[in-house]
């Protein structure tokens, strides 16, 4: 039976006392020490206790820092997202105002200066559709909702369709565009999703490779298939090559680069739904190489 005596009862209510400041001067030794099994077993529920305790309040602490974490990339993200789509909207509302402008005032036809103004409309509306698509992914993505859709199709010319729809890209970037493939390659692929990650990879190439030669390519490497984007840009230092494909993240400040820094992380979730692997070779000031693995069947 355990003793009630006062000091035994005084020192259980110092280590409850203990245990509610976050400390505890029970140990194994201290409950070896004892003669009693009883106020053994009561010292060993009260040590378990409190280290119950310490890990809940270390559990919670994780938490709370995630959670200050999720809050600063959600503000980090909407102010982001704001200027990238305030941009378009700021140069359509532009367009617009100066061919209302020419057809009220009556003027002579301008064709060239109409043609002009719809040239850079229709890249601004652009602009605003593959935004809204890239919101869209991640939506369905983090609810699990991306569904893939495979069809025979050569990789190498779904590359190739890429690269020409880029062409006045590149021409305004002033970056020239190796095309590297040998032969047709041939596979079951996701082709909208490949042509995504594609597009994805050249358009990072183009923002960040400073005006440089790019080079994309294509290889079969018999049950895989590999296709790379290389540029000759800015580079990424190695502390940050993982965390570009993060949510949000970029390789370069966003004062200096446009974009919702959400590629990557798509790029990444895409190709690893379909069974692949993405990864970066990159020094800084030197440029980059993105190559992706994918299967070629099911």
């Amino acid at each position: 039976m355990l003793s009630d005596e006062p000091s035994l009862v005084e020192r259980l209510l110092r280590h409850i006392a203990e245990i509610g400041t976050g400390t505890c001067s029970i140990t194994d030794n201290s409950i070896a020490a004892e003669r009693d099994p009883n106020v053994q077993q009561i010292l060993a529920g009260l040590l378990m206790l409190h280290e119950d305790l310490q890990y809940a309040q270390q559990r919670q602490t994780l938490l709370l820092q995630d959670l200050r974490e999720a809050v600063r990339a959600r503000d980090d993200f909407l102010s982001i997202a704001s200027h990238e789509l305030r941009t378009p909207i700021t140069t359509l509302t532009l367009q617009v105002d100066g061919l209302s402008r020419m057809l009220h005032d009556g003027a002579p036809a301008q064709p060239e200066k109409m043609a002009r103004r719809l040239e850079i409309t229709r890249r601004q509306v652009d602009r605003l559709a593959a935004l809204v698509a890239t919101l869209i992914d991640v939506s369905r993505i983090t609810s699990g909702n991306m569904q893939l859709t495979r069809s025979l199709a050569d990789l190498a010319e779904v590359i190739r369709s890429v690269t020409e729809r880029f062409g006045e890209e590149l021409a305004r970037s002033g970056s020239t565009l190796d095309l590297d493939r040998q032969g047709p390659i041939w596979g079951n692929f996701d082709v909208s999703r490949i042509d995504q990650v594609v597009s994805n990879l050249l358009s990072n190439a183009i923002r960040y490779g400073r005006g440089k030669p790019i080079v994309v390519g294509a290889r079969s490497l018999g049950t895989m298939a590999r296709f790379w984007v290389e540029d000759q840009g800015i580079g990424i230092a190695p502390e940050h090559q993982s965390r570009i494909f993060q949510r949000y993240e970029r390789a370069a400040s966003s004062t200096n680069y446009a974009g919702l820094g959400l590629g990557l992380w798509i790029s990444r979730q895409l190709v690893e739904a379909m069974g692949g692997m993405i990864n970066v070779r990159s020094v800084a000031d030197q440029g980059s190489v993105f190559t992706v693995d994918v299967p070629r069947a099911d």
